[in-house]
């Protein structure tokens, strides 16, 4: 069963013993501070030995497991069934305590390591999903858009070795899914990698042009595209009005149908074009 992404607003695992957070993910702002709401709940299970499965506090419910070393808190919108969350935190803790058994059973106090499971969380809670037809596009990191190629917290260790992996792939032509059976990597891991380096900036997100494509003109024709394709680059965009597919424009241009597409798409990442309605066989829209 796919949960709702969009209600988890924070997740935290915390060492039973000592009370020590050794990973923390916020998905989402919270109108409380979600570290205070950790705190306290963690005081009443950690410190007072409280059985505490709930808590709800503005608005926001608390889902709380307990392992064999750490204590899990996941914090969501109020849900009518918050069940499934619940399961999918006790598998989390589960395969926390399973891949870092020694180190929590043996405490040197170092954190670090346990920094790379944040692709395992994000597996079961991405900071959102995609349409796998999505082509990614890496973005170039520069003065103008100092926010692009953030830091990314996960990408430690073999979660890094993997997110650079799936960077090789990214080359603005294979969508999502080509990229995941081409990687050998699980859906969980593509998911949560796609979802790091969207929610981090270092790609866009754009569809495939094909034949059946439906483009509209969204502005004029930059000069450095013209003088790369020639003055007949007008013509096409001009006859890229919403009522015809690519198919219906390749017939009235002087490019084949892949050069074509190859155009459209620079078209598309320049802002020139942009997505229309799909149309039925007899033209008419499908939207």
């Amino acid at each position: 069963m796919l949960l709702n992404e969009e209600i988890v607003r924070y997740i935290s695992l915390v060492r039973k013993d000592g009370g020590e957070p050794v990973l923390g993910i916020s998905f989402r702002e919270m109108s409380v501070d979600p570290d205070l709401v950790a705190s306290f709940v963690l005081a009443i299970v950690i410190f007072e030995k409280q059985q505490l499965r709930t808590f709800i506090k503005e608005g926001y419910v608390v889902v709380i497991e307990e392992g064999n070393h750490v204590v899990g808190l996941l914090i969501i919108d109020k849900v009518e069934d918050d069940e499934p969350y619940r399961e999918a935190l006790k598998g989390i803790i589960a395969d926390f305590e399973t891949e870092y058994e020694l180190q929590l059973t043996f405490w040197r106090g170092d954190i670090r390591p346990f920094r790379e499971f944040g692709i395992d969380i994000l597996g079961v809670f991405p900071y959102r999903r995609f349409d796998w037809q999505l082509v990614p596009k890496l973005t170039r990191k520069s003065d103008a858009m100092p926010d692009y190629h953030a830091a990314i917290p996960w990408s430690v260790g073999e979660a890094d070795k993997k997110i650079q992996t799936v960077i090789g792939f990214i080359n603005g032509k294979r969508t999502i899914k080509e990229i995941v059976e081409s990687s050998g990597y699980s859906e969980a891991e593509l998911t949560a990698i796609f979802s790091m380096l969207d929610r981090y900036k270092w790609i866009t997100l754009s569809r495939r042009a094909t034949k059946d494509t439906v483009l509209v003109k969204l502005t004029d024709t930059p000069k450095r595209l013209i003088g790369v394709y020639g003055d007949q680059l007008d013509g096409f965009v001009e006859l890229c009005d919403g009522t015809r597919t690519l198919g219906q424009v390749c017939e009235l241009v002087p490019f084949d149908i892949e050069v074509l597409m190859t155009i459209a798409k620079n078209l598309i990442d320049a802002g020139v074009l942009g997505y229309g309605e799909q149309l039925s066989e007899g033209g008419v829209s499908t939207e």
